[in-house]
């Protein structure tokens, strides 16, 4: 064992004995390894929602193989982190582990636990060619040289809407048209169509908008559907909604300088310097998106009535559920929340990008337009199957023929689809229908290769959402009306925390 290998068992012994005060070891996270019965492969999976798909992809993979898999999901509302460090001190550790980004990455790289797809010996052809295969943007890499995940999907998010409520609000026969220029309009005419719907709302001034180039007229008369309106956006103004104005909008705007979440972690002060234009355009996207939201019985206004706990994320859920707003900024994962409270408007939705007043000299990311970066939507990988280096040989291989058989045979293909519901990361965007209406809209997006990514990912730790979204909403949310020096403080606070995280 070398030195850094005995200085990370000694931290980790020391976490195991800090999880076992603090709770974590509950009932339904009873270890795996301590279950009875040895495991021809053991995976650790910390997508909790997911538990039992997993157990029904492991007895098909059983079934079908003879291999003995055991599969450990961890409990809802459970730390992730804390668990698996626990799962890693113990004598039948996973041989497949979660790591869910970049920051996660370094303790497992550190400690020689990881193993690295670039570099390691003895893979089988077919894994070597799927880890190969994996898209660069969507690679678990600290240098973009090495590779230490199989990703478990993708994800997306950008403003969800409910199309037959467009098709109400302008009295539409077919919403296509409309839809693809939302899609393609710059933010000056988005901003012009958010404060004409704010009006339309509470004043019910039916007016014409042009968007794309195309005008389109709004019904003089309101619809039982259009009358639920209270608001233009569903936001989750309260501290639990903080990752959903920071960790999410900001990234759209940090797209600007890093293209990939790898880049993030690598930069430099001057590096995070160049994100002071990108800010100042998100706090501006912000400032209109928290100046129109819905309310359960009426519009919201900036001040102490947005952050109080009754407008939290089950709150925003239900208003873009039950119609009051036109808008939801989430992202797929939303789907089954919304279905929950109506399955009509559930099957009805489809993404938006997120405007951002976005200037061209303030884009560093080669390729990367204002028009470009205004039609599409982040979609990343929300974490990552890795490969337990300490594993002898045998379980080496054993996990890499599982994830070759999960991501490439047409039975673990429809497992991922079907079963988990998810959008494969090798998805065919030509050929592959979604579970869902989000879904289908994000494999809309990669088809037309209008895709963003996640350098948040590699953000300090906390960053984004402990201390730009802290900030937010305690500074800025309560306060009516935001001028351009608040822009700037916004961007220069975002740009001080990040520094010093990275100095300290």
């Amino acid at each position: 064992m070398t030195k850094l290998k005995k200085i990370m068992a000694v931290l980790l012994c020391t976490s195991l004995i800090t999880v076992g005060f603090s709770g974590c070891g509950k009932k339904e996270e009873k270890s795996a390894s301590n279950s009875g019965g040895a495991s021809d492969l053991y995976i650790y999976n910390s997508k909790g929602e997911s538990a039992k798909e997993f157990e029904k992809i492991a007895q098909a993979y059983e079934k079908e193989t003879g291999v003995k898999v055991k599969v450990f999901s961890i409990g809802s509302g459970n730390d992730h982190m804390a668990t698996l460090r626990s799962e890693m001190n113990t004598k039948q550790q996973p041989d497949i582990f979660t790591v869910q980004s970049v920051s996660e990455l370094r303790e497992w790289t550190d400690s020689e636990k990881a193993m690295d797809f670039a570099t390691a010996e003895g893979l089988t052809e077919e894994f070597k060619a799927l880890a190969d295969g994996v898209n660069k943007k969507l690679r678990l890499t600290t240098n973009g040289k090495d590779n230490y995940g199989i990703p478990y999907c993708i994800e997306g998010y950008g403003y969800i809407v409910d199309k037959k409520m467009l098709i109400d609000i302008f009295n539409l026969e077919f919403v296509d048209t409309l839809l693809e220029d939302l899609r393609e309009c710059d933010y000056k005419e988005w901003e012009q169509f958010v404060k004409a719907l704010g009006e339309y709302i509470s004043d019910g001034k039916a007016t014409s908008v042009k968007i794309n180039g195309n005008t389109y007229k709004m019904a003089k008369k309101k619809t039982a559907l259009t009358k639920k309106l209270t608001g233009v956006f569903a936001i989750a103004a309260d501290q639990s909604g903080k990752w959903t104005y920071s960790d999410h909008m900001i990234n759209v705007a940090m797209n600007e300088v890093f293209e990939t979440a790898a880049d993030a972690k690598a930069a430099k002060p001057d590096d995070v310097k160049r994100l002071r234009g990108p800010f100042i355009t998100y706090a501006k996207a912000l400032n209109l998106k928290t100046s129109y939201m819905a309310g359960a019985n009426g519009p919201v206004k900036r001040g102490e009535d947005m952050i109080s706990s009754s407008n939290n994320y089950d709150a925003a859920i239900q208003n873009m559920a039950k119609s009051r707003a036109v808008f939801l900024k989430n992202g797929i994962w939303a789907y089954n929340s919304i279905a929950a409270e109506n399955p009509e408007v559930a099957d009805r939705l489809t993404f938006l990008p997120i405007k951002m007043p976005f200037v061209q000299s303030e884009i560093r990311v080669k390729g990367y337009t204002v028009g470009g970066m205004n039609s599409t939507i982040p979609v990343f990988v929300p974490m990552y199957y890795a490969i337990n280096n300490d594993a002898d040989e045998a379980h080496k291989k054993a996990a890499q023929d599982f994830l070759v058989w999960l991501n490439t045979s047409e039975e673990g293909k429809k497992f991922i689809v079907e079963t988990l519901a998810f959008v494969p990361y090798n998805v065919d965007a030509a050929t592959v229908t979604g579970k869902t209406s989000l879904a289908n809209s994000l494999i809309e997006y990669v088809r037309r290769g209008n895709t963003l990514t996640d350098p948040y990912h590699g953000a300090p730790n906390n960053w984004s959402s402990n201390m730009v979204g802290t900030k937010i909403y305690e500074s800025y949310l309560t306060k009516e009306n935001w001028t351009q020096q608040d822009y700037e403080d916004i961007a220069d606070y975002a740009i001080r925390k990040w520094i010093e995280a990275i100095e300290d």
